[in-house]
């Protein structure tokens, strides 16, 4: 079986429970599978997100290189979409049978979604604390140090506010990360909680009884020795760990340095922080020893120069290591009453423990040990069994065998990748033949029913929201002239502001300010621009494309072809056409002209039937659909390599209208669209065609998220191919191998 793990860190970059944990599975799990790791490293003197992969004691490891930005913002902390694309490269490669998760830190929350909704793995989660759910991970005070109770928006709020330093942090912000994470954890199969404290958490904060099991860490204690039953001349206290606040560090230092009494303490872990530095400057002594990190597989002998362990953490924890490390060989352990540490330890029977957060009461405890050493030896073993690895990595085993893949058909994003937004479906310069709005045919309807401008604050609203959750690319306004929208300018300054791509779909007469005023602002932030042109014979176009000027048109596109060039740009340039019977011959002329001209691509579809004026127009029929495939063929000729052809395919009429094994919707899961008046919409057909599929919702009611990954949404994507506007519709793509 191929597993993956997904932690976010790895020995020996990070020793901390988790990592270590996920690395003894690891290992583990090699010895009758192919695992493979994917981890973050935070590296600033290498690039941001470089990656290197390695083969360690039989395990695959991708590691990439994340830190934090130095302005971090509340979405930095859980969302990243090129940690994201990530994920999705490593999982296409390795092709794993399932994904198993230990920490989301410092990667994205979106990781479950991907491997459950884009690739249909089963998903399982270890839990190692409260993150998920407390952005600060250990559910704790940040002034007071104190538990918090079970979170809550406004409890949330105060916090963050306290954390960023902000005292207007929006509360919508804990709001939309709750939702998030309630849609991320949805997709996790199975949740494996170390202790009964993370157990019954999760289960208040709404997780399914079903799919949470109680399933202690594993240690590989066939490779660890019993403590030697004798005590050091001096009575050791020793501490290894993560030294951080939450840890309890200083209360163990306050609480020793009082000690009266032969005795010393060791403390174990990475002291290079502020608060290690503070520490290690305030304490530091001959009693009181800092000796740095240490490699897991040295943890023999760490343990064996200790007569007792301290755990003194000021936060629930979960079921810690070093606990369990240290009853392995049945060294005694001193530990906060709370939480997943209070699970493991019997008061005066096998462990002795202390009221969480209270030096006094600590000191006192240990200041008894030294008092009475012999009180040590007389401990029983430890009451709770320590669990080996290999058993461990018999119940995952157990799980992934039964959590069968499913094949899906669609991947579903975790948010849109791109969204077209309708800013000016009724200003138009042209009023082209096939245009359900502006053709002759049609143009009564902008009087029955005239359909404003959108407004700019939806559009913003929405990208601001969703560019954290991986939103590449914009398109605005499909059936107006996006050039003419009011708000185009600020539309292209919030592309250069969030680094995402627009998609232009434009007719080539740039009207008001000209291609040069436009070009120089839109080479950088384009993807690719597609230029409607219908003709290269200036009377075959403007009969199709009433009222341009096929001369400005085709000089327009020349000159941003140029400016493109000069500006060093990637944006792609296309000639998007209508496949009619009226410009079917000139379709050779516009793809030679593409390629004379440097243009990447010559695009086209088959026309929608908007009046009954262009039932003559139609070439998916018996009459026409010959003449089709034989210009199409001619076309192909001419390309030979030199062009990209989208959409060029003959047209066999005995085929049905739908084959389910051989074509696909490719904007189904990855694209919306959203109307003028901020109304969801799925598809790009004529707006009267797409009432069949149903009212998904308006942004002024429903969250883009929440309309996403909503049932509606998600039952269409279940059911796709099963509505006649879907079997009829011109925009399927044909499979290569996969969506």
């Amino acid at each position: 079986m191929k597993i993956l793990l997904v932690i976010h860190g790895y020995p020996p970059y990070y020793m901390a429970g988790s990592e270590v944990y996920t690395y003894n599975l690891a290992r583990e799990l090699a010895k009758s599978n192919e695992v493979f790791v994917f981890h973050r490293i935070e590296d600033k003197k290498i690039p941001l997100y470089k990656f290197t992969d390695s083969c360690e004691e039989g395990v695959n490891i991708r590691r990439i290189n994340n830190y934090e930005p130095t302005n971090a913002t509340f979405y930095d902390k859980y969302l990243n979409p090129v940690i994201d694309d990530a994920f999705r490269d490593y999982v296409r490669i390795v092709k794993p049978d399932i994904v198993h998760i230990g920490h989301l830190s410092h990667l994205s929350t979106q990781i479950p979604i991907i491997a459950k909704r884009e690739f249909g793995l089963p998903v399982l989660f270890t839990i190692h604390d409260f993150w998920m759910f407390c952005h600060r991970g250990q559910l704790i005070h940040p002034q007071t140090s104190t538990i918090c109770p079970l979170p809550n928006i406004d409890q949330c709020t105060r916090c963050a506010a306290f954390h960023y330093k902000n005292e207007s942090f929006d509360s919508n912000l804990i709001a939309e990360r709750n939702e998030h994470i309630r849609q991320s954890l949805e997709c996790v199969d199975v949740f494996f909680s170390p202790s009964h404290t993370l157990e019954n958490f999760f289960l208040d904060m709404g997780v399914e009884r079903n799919k949470i099991i109680y399933s202690k860490y594993g240690f590989n204690v066939s490779q660890l020795k019993k403590h030697p039953k004798k005590l050091h001349d001096k009575i050791t206290f020793g501490f290894t760990g993560r030294i951080i606040h939450t840890k309890g560090v200083h209360l163990l230092c306050e609480a020793f340095e009082k000690i009266q009494g032969n005795a010393q303490l060791v403390i174990y872990g990475d002291y290079e922080n502020e608060y290690g530095k503070k520490l290690k400057e305030l304490y530091s002594s001959d009693r009181i020893m800092f000796k740095g990190p240490y490699h897991n597989n040295d943890l023999q002998k760490v343990l064996d120069s200790f007569d007792i362990l301290v755990c003194p953490s000021i936060w629930l924890e979960n079921a810690p290591l070093v606990i369990q490390e240290a009853q392995s060989v049945e060294l005694p352990v001193l530990v906060s009453d709370r939480g997943g540490m209070a699970e493991l330890v019997h008061d005066g029977v096998d462990g002795f423990t202390f009221k969480l957060g209270d030096s006094k009461n600590l000191r006192e405890k240990m200041q008894d040990i030294v008092n009475h050493p012999d009180s040590l030896l007389a401990l029983s073993a430890p009451i709770e069994k320590v669990v080996s690895i290999k058993e461990d990595a018999d119940i995952c085993m157990s799980k992934y065998e039964e959590l069968t893949r499913k094949e899906i058909v669609y991947p579903h994003k975790p948010s849109p990748q791109r969204i077209t937004f309708i800013t000016n479906p009724d200003k138009c310069n042209l009023h082209c033949k096939m245009c359900d709005t502006f053709s002759e045919a049609n143009r009564h309807r902008l009087k029955e029913n005239h359909r404003p401008e959108m407004d700019f604050g939806v559009v913003s609203n929405t990208i601001e929201r969703l560019v954290h959750h991986g939103l590449k690319e914009i398109i605005p306004s499909t059936m107006g002239e996006p050039l003419l929208y009011s708000h185009f300018e600020k539309l292209v300054d919030l592309c250069n502001v969030h680094k995402i791509k627009m998609n232009l779909t434009t007719n080539g007469t740039f009207p008001v300010k000209g291609v040069e005023y436009w070009g120089p602002k839109l080479v950088h932030i384009i993807s690719d621009v597609k230029f409607s042109l219908n003709g290269i014979n200036p009377e075959i176009n403007e009969s199709i494309m009433c009222g341009a000027s096929t001369k400005k048109q085709l000089h327009n596109i020349e000159r941003f072809i140029q400016m493109r060039d000069e500006a060093g740009s990637t944006a792609t340039v296309t000639l998007q056409c209508t496949f009619m019977k009226s410009n079917l011959n000139e379709l050779k002329n516009i793809i030679t002209w593409a390629i004379e001209h440097g243009v990447n691509r010559v695009k086209g579809h088959h026309l929608w039937k908007t009046s009954e004026a262009l039932d003559c127009e139609m070439l998916r029929t018996p009459e026409n659909a010959a003449l089709w495939n034989q210009a199409c063929e001619e076309c192909h000729k001419i390309a030979a390599g030199k062009i990209k052809l989208v959409n060029f395919e003959p047209i066999d009429l005995d085929k049905p209208a739908l084959d389910s094994d051989d074509t696909y919707c490719q904007f189904l899961g990855k694209e919306l669209w959203i109307e003028y008046d901020g109304s969801y919409q799925i598809c790009c057909c004529p707006s009267e065609v797409r009432k069949e599929f149903g009212d998904f919702g308006n942004v002024k009611d429903l969250s883009p998220l929440s309309m996403w990954n909503g049932d509606h949404y998600r039952n269409f994507i279940d059911n796709w191919g099963s509505s006649e506007n879907c079997k009829k519709c011109n925009m399927r793509c044909k499979r290569t191998g996969g969506i």
